[in-house]
């Protein structure tokens, strides 16, 4: 009876017709309502992930917390480190915007501001995966998003109350724009792209990057009366916030880059072989280790400079080709890294490169993949997609060990940062409510310890404690912060005057001192 079944049923599927098997490929996943919206949760994720509640050891973040509390309390965009609140110049107005409706929904709240960063971290993934995909097929525009995720400057950066991944969401939005602008040249497509673009250039002010961009862009497509739009439509939405700051006096960043050293003014001003020379620095400095260490973050060391010229040749390979052939995303990349090669030396770093992370992985990578396959033409049986396959996964591993690392020293300080932020704790604790304190990091400073602060000047030591006796400066804080300012201009000052200096504390196993400045009479 049994076999009868059996017989019976091997019969029923031999004459039952074939089904056809059902196969999901990368466009009807991307094409899924759920598909970015997945991309940002995994961005928010990885963020929560490496989240640190803790300030950042640069100014820059205490000074935009303290410009949005200043635009949240009615100052407009000031800096309140004083007795008056005092016009501020040196960062647009955009970044400092988004923070003061934060304090205003969340007075206070050091988390809160660094939530609203991490959520535009998440905002980004999606982004990057939309432009990319409009050049590129899936399976690419995915292992970018992926290395994204994995990131350690991108990662690091996720949660800080800094202006680079505010910037970077922004400047993904206004590429998409301005490739729609290029392929649909209506007049409505154009603006609205000017707009995105002078949005972005108000959050950072190396947004100017993508006006330069825009402009070169259409120049190469031969779209000259959009570009001579795109360069009207900016001038006039910049000429507000310049003359503004024309009529405050102010020219932070044309000193900055026209000074051989911004930290050091008595070294003067650039000449062209001084120029030169920055160039040709930062070239090695970027091509050489920055550029290679955000492919492979954890194999780039002063040693392995073969691997760097590798990583920097299929980057430039890329720029070549995106060029020759007008292609929006090598245009990008070339004035930002344009821009970045005439700045001082000394901020050469990969934070300022940081909003182009996701370009410079899909360079690279579309320049491995065209070269795998130029070679495949000529080398039959060539396996082009496993090659790839690895090379994606050893960038993945890579990315993988630098973020583990970058994990463990989250909540942590380096010991001459901890005594820093030990002496604001103290000054807090112990000193009124209206002392003022001449320090290095004055913002960090004054997000410590709650006074007013002040930086010192660079200048000789007469020049320091007449500046002290002007500004009313109550305490100073000797620093081992490790810039050269302090030994070079404040401790000489200390020690050429010490009858006017009293040491109320020393920090416990430290070198960072706090001392009362003694008027004169």
């Amino acid at each position: 009876m049994a076999k009868k079944r059996r017989r019976q049923t091997q019969k029923a599927s031999k004459q039952a017709p074939d089904r056809p098997r059902t196969q999901i490929s990368f466009q009807q996943i991307e094409s899924a309502p759920w598909f970015l919206p997945a991309l940002a949760l995994l961005g928010l994720l990885m963020a929560f992930l490496l989240f640190d509640g803790n300030l950042s050891l640069s100014g820059d973040n205490a000074q935009f917390i303290n410009l949005g509390r200043s635009l949240a309390a009615g100052h407009g965009l000031s800096e309140t480190l004083g007795d008056e609140p005092t016009p501020h110049t040196k960062y647009p107005f955009g970044f400092p915007v988004l923070l003061a409706i934060v304090h205003l929904l969340i007075p206070g709240s050091l988390t809160a501001l660094k939530g609203l960063i991490c959520l535009l971290y998440a905002l980004s993934i999606p982004l990057i995966y939309k432009f990319i995909r409009t050049y590129e097929s899936p399976p690419l525009a995915l292992s970018v998003c992926l290395i994204c995720l994995l990131s350690p400057p991108l990662l690091d950066f996720s949660h800080q109350v800094m202006s680079e991944i505010p910037y970077l969401t922004a400047s993904l939005m206004a590429l998409l724009l301005l490739k729609k602008a290029g392929d649909q040249p209506k007049l409505r497509n154009l603006i609205i792209g000017i707009f995105a673009i002078m949005a972005t250039y108000y959050i950072r002010t190396a947004g100017v990057v993508l006006v330069g961009t825009g402009i070169l862009y259409f120049l190469l497509r031969k779209q000259y009366k959009e570009t001579g739009i795109l360069a009207g439509g900016c001038l006039l939405l910049a000429l507000p916030w310049t003359l503004r700051n024309a009529s405050l006096g102010s020219a932070d960043y044309v000193n900055q880059l026209l000074s051989i050293n911004p930290y050091r003014p008595d070294e003067g001003l650039l000449t062209l072989p001084t120029l030169i020379e920055r160039i040709a620095t930062n070239l090695q400095i970027y091509f050489l280790h920055v550029i290679p260490g955000i492919f492979v973050p954890s194999w780039i060391t002063d040693f392995n400079w073969p691997l760097g010229l590798i990583v920097s040749a299929l980057l430039l390979h890329a720029l070549f080709h995106g060029i020759k052939n007008a292609r929006l995303p090598a245009v990008y990349l070339t004035c930002h890294l344009g821009l970045h090669l005439l700045w001082p030396q000394v901020w050469s770093d990969i934070r300022f490169l940081l909003p182009a992370i996701p370009i410079f992985l899909y360079l690279i990578f579309k320049s491995a993949v065209h070269l795998l396959h130029q070679l495949s033409e000529r080398v039959s049986g060539l396996p082009t997609r496993a090659i790839l396959i690895v090379l994606l996964l050893l960038t993945l591993l890579s990315n993988i060990q630098a973020t583990q690392r970058l994990s463990e020293r989250n909540g942590s300080f380096p010991p001459n940062w901890k005594s820093y932020f030990q002496a604001g704790d103290w000054i807090r604790q112990n000193t009124r409510d209206d002392v003022k304190i001449a320090c290095r990091k004055p913002f960090l400073m004054n997000a410590t310890a709650n006074r007013k602060t002040t930086g010192y000047v660079w200048e000789t030591p007469d020049g320091v404690i007449q500046d002290f006796e002007q500004k009313g400066v109550d305490i100073v804080v000797v620093d081992q912060l490790g810039f050269s300012s302090t030994p070079r201009y404040l401790v000489p000052a200390v020690n050429a005057n010490k009858n006017r200096f009293q040491l109320l504390r020393q920090i416990p196993n430290s070198n960072t001192f706090i001392l009362k400045f003694v008027h004169t009479p």
